[in-house]
């Protein structure tokens, strides 16, 4: 009635998808309430190298000295720790935003925070270019400018949402 190869394929099948679901259950179990990439276990450095330091990825065409990729580093993470309360504030807000229950004041506070954050963006890249040679800086520019020059390649820009 049933071959033997028949019931042979029938048993791997069947093995795989036993094993399969068990290898998916370990993965979705290594933390449980880390809800977004900042919460989990991975290391900050990582997570800026993957997201280009914080929008900073061209300063990877500089070749900064170790000295001045440590003190960059430093004011990242400084930066970042320093913002993580208002990002987290803003997020909060956003979500209410979203689900259409954001008030008239929790508006103004989401304004407020985005100035802040801008601010601080901007007194990192003020302490970034006090970093680097005249050489450095207008090889930046210059990397600023190709990409302001290539941006409306690549199609219109998504709307912010305020």
């Amino acid at each position: 009635m049933f071959s033997t190869r028949g019931i042979v394929i029938t048993l791997i099948f069947g093995l795989m998808i036993v094993f399969s679901g068990t290898a998916f259950a370990q993965q979705t179990t290594a933390n449980p309430n880390a809800t977004t990439p900042s919460q989990t276990n991975q290391p900050m450095g990582r997570r800026m190298r993957r997201h280009g330091a914080m929008g900073m990825g061209g300063v990877r065409q500089l070749n900064l000295t170790e000295q001045q990729r440590t003190q960059l580093r430093s004011i990242i993470q400084s930066q970042f720790q320093s913002t993580q309360s208002q990002r987290q504030e803003l997020r909060q807000l956003m979500e209410k935003s979203r689900t259409g229950t954001l008030t008239d004041t929790e508006t103004a506070r989401a304004q407020e925070l985005r100035q802040q954050l801008r601010q601080s963006r901007q007194s990192v890249h003020t302490q970034m270019m006090a970093l680097l040679t005249p050489e450095q800086k207008a090889q930046l520019e210059s990397a600023i400018q190709n990409r302001r020059e290539n941006r409306g390649k690549f199609g219109p820009r998504k709307p912010r949402i305020s």
